[in-house]
C-alpha cells in the first residue's frame, strides 16, 4: 500500500471520529500541537519512529510520555498507529488530515513572505483583509526571504500576488532590456 494511500485512510478515520464527536477543531489542534512536541524531542522521535524499536517498546514510551495528556480519541488513535505500524505515516497522515479539516471549516492558506519579520498587528491587519477578500477564513504563514528585498508575496491557492521590490527590479530590467540600442543614442 502507498504511501498517501495509507495516510488518506487514517486521517479518514480520525476525521470521521472528529465530526461524530464534534471535536474536528480540537483534533486537529491537539494531533499539531502533538508533532511539534515529537519533532523537538530527537530521542522521543526516534523512539517512536526508528523501525528497529518493537511495537510493544513504543507503546511503552507513548503510555508513559503522553497517557495523560491527550483526550482518549487521539491516544487511542495514536496506540492504533503504533500497533498497525503505522507511526511512520504520521506527518503524511497529519497532512491529509489539515487537508480534510480545511476543506469542512472553509480555511484557505496564505503563505505571505516579506523581507523582514511583520510585527503582529502587522500579521492581524493583513490576515483581516485577506479574509475580507477572498471571503473565507485563512491560516497565514509567514516566512521572511531578505532576497525579496522589500514589499510583500502573498500566495493563496493558485494565485500569486508580488509586490516585491526584487520582482519589480527584475521587471523593470526586462523592460530596459527590450529597449532598442539606437533609441538611447548607443
Amino acid at each position: 500500500m502507498k504511501k498517501d494511500e495509507i495516510a488518506r485512510q487514517y486521517s479518514k478515520a480520525l476525521f470521521e471520529i472528529g465530526e461524530e464527536q464534534d471535536i474536528l477543531m480540537e483534533l486537529y489542534k491537539e494531533i499539531n500541537e502533538l508533532w511539534a512536541v515529537i519533532n523537538k524531542n530527537d530521542k522521543l522521535k526516534e523512539a517512536l519512529l526508528h523501525q528497529r524499536v518493537l511495537v510493544e517498546e513504543k507503546k511503552a514510551v507513548f503510555k508513559t510520555v503522553f497517557s495523560d495528556k491527550l483526550t482518549n480519541q487521539l491516544f487511542q488513535f495514536m496506540m492504533l498507529l503504533i500497533e498497525k505500524r503505522r507511526i511512520y505515516f504520521i506527518e503524511n497522515i497529519i497532512n491529509e488530515f489539515e487537508k480534510l479539516v480545511y476543506k469542512k471549516e472553509n480555511i484557505m492558506i496564505a503563505e505571505v513572505i516579506t523581507a523582514v519579520d511583520m510585527k503582529p498587528e502587522m500579521k492581524e491587519n493583513l490576515q483581516e483583509k485577506l479574509e475580507e477578500y477572498v471571503g473565507t477564513k485563512i491560516e497565514m504563514h509567514n516566512k521572511r526571504d531578505p532576497e525579496i528585498i522589500g514589499g510583500i508575496i502573498i500566495k493563496i491557492g493558485d494565485y500569486l500576488i508580488d509586490g516585491s521590490i526584487k520582482s519589480k527590479l527584475e521587471s523593470l530590467e526586462e523592460k530596459i532590456k527590450k529597449i532598442p540600442l539606437h533609441e538611447i543614442g548607443v
